[in-house]
């Protein structure tokens, strides 16, 4: 355990020309179902729900009771075509806190046991896996409006995750919704220390921003979430090395041992706050070394800057961007319903629509604010200047098709809407009286 702990925290060895991530041993992904149904199931009952109601193939290929008065009703295994991994599944009592805590956080109502789903992400794409588990969850047990991510403590909702699965089967689910990104302070307005949770269940390292300012804690959240996106896509880069946030910005990636010497004490981050057995993890910092007597690597804090100050290019995942352009074209027809009602109610809003201009080999993704939609078509002002497509200024106005579009958002008072959240921007339309 000491040479776990060296090796990946400790000693501020100096990266040397053959370094490798360590291994990540890959992680267990639990999702915790409230049973909403009549009575509690038998594992025959739940392998002839997948059957029938998500059209799976399952084969039930054991099970056992549990010990009587342990709250552990049974446990079974199943596998299903499609996914590599097997199923354990196990139906347990669900405690009055648990029950409590599922209502007041996702409205899920009162419910006596709760259906534990325990696999691992082993096909050849996880987010595929990932989805079949979604979608199977989904269709199986129409009723239950929310389940539980165990291993981040997130509910995931079934209005925003897994209908839009449901209803279309060649839409991928979101690849921020396998991870986590938290935030922890030593007190209120200090620095804090940003990581990600949930990217060993893809057997990839953790990530992290050390040294954060406060006001820039919301940027370098988003920007964990693209990080990790294009990992996941592409793998880390190698120790030492810089990754492209996009044009002229650029971070490095290092093991915590690199930088965790020279972290102020007073900042959270430390070896002693880390876990012992805590996965791998890459800390993002500055692209170049600062100091005269010592050089160190900086914390990211320029170029989180520059990214909450300007108007930047940022390089996104190929299968994110593809999603969400995906999505925002199969929603176009309800933003064309929802732009003609905040017309007629006299509604103020921002209505804007991203498109793709360019060639192929530099193509770049831009806001047009919307002063006309109509049909298949929207026209508006460019939000701002483009960064790598000459003769796109702020302000020029430009007309764009449905089948152009990479994403759309509408801002009420302050609420930001996108197509990710089609049911919740209804419903606050709804919810205007007319001026």
């Amino acid at each position: 355990m000491m040479d776990q702990n060296f090796d990946h925290f400790g000693g501020a060895l100096p990266l040397g020309d053959g370094d490798a991530w360590p291994e990540v041993e890959l992680a267990p992904l639990s999702i915790a179902v409230p049973w909403t149904e009549p009575g509690p199931p038998a594992p025959e009952t739940i392998a002839d729900d997948m059957r029938s109601r998500a059209g799976r193939t399952v084969e039930l290929l054991g099970a056992e009771m549990g010990p009587e008065d342990s709250g552990l009703l049974w446990s079974a295994v199943f596998s299903m075509e499609g996914l590599a991994a097997p199923i354990f599944v196990w139906l347990e009592e669900t405690d009055q806190p648990t029950v409590q805590h599922a209502a007041d956080a996702a409205g899920v109502p009162e419910h006596q046991w709760t259906m534990v789903w325990q696999t691992r992400l082993e096909g050849k794409d996880a987010v595929a896996d990932w989805g079949m588990i979604l979608r199977t969850i989904g269709w199986s047990w129409p009723g239950t409006p929310a389940i539980h991510d165990v291993e981040l403590s997130r509910w995931v909702m079934r209005e925003e995750i897994v209908e839009p699965l449901l209803a279309n089967e060649s839409l991928e689910p979101a690849l921020e919704s396998l991870w986590w990104v938290s935030a922890s302070q030593r007190e209120s307005g200090s620095p804090a220390w940003l990581k990600t949770s949930g990217l060993n269940r893809l057997g990839l390292p953790e990530l992290e921003f050390l040294e954060v300012p406060v006001s820039l804690v919301p940027t370098a959240a988003h920007l964990l979430d693209e990080l990790a996106a294009r990992i996941a896509e592409d793998g880390p880069p190698p120790p030492g090395t810089r990754m492209a946030v996009g044009p002229e910005l650029e971070l490095r990636a290092f093991p915590p041992r690199e930088v965790l010497s020279v972290l102020p004490q007073d900042t959270p981050g430390q070896l002693s706050d880390r876990e012992p057995d805590a996965p791998p993890s890459i800390v993002f910092t500055g692209p170049e070394k600062i100091g005269a007597t010592r050089p160190t690597w900086p914390p990211a804090t320029r170029v989180l800057q520059r990214l909450a100050d300007e108007t930047c290019v940022v390089y996104r995942a190929t299968r994110s961007t593809k999603r969400r352009a995906h999505l925002a074209r199969q929603t176009w027809d309800e933003l064309g319903m929802i732009y003609a009602k905040m017309t007629r109610l006299d509604v103020k809003a921002l209505v804007a629509v991203k498109a793709a201009f360019g060639p192929e080999s530099a193509r770049e993704h831009c806001w047009l604010r919307v002063e006309a939609l109509q049909g298949n078509c929207a026209s508006g002002v460019l939000d701002s200047d483009a960064h790598m497509v000459p003769g796109l200024n702020e302000g020029d106005i430009h007309q764009v098709n449905r089948d152009e579009i990479s994403d759309w958002c509408v801002v009420l008072e302050e609420k930001r809407f996108d197509p990710e959240n089609v049911p919740a921007l209804w419903r606050f339309i709804d919810g205007i009286s007319p001026s």
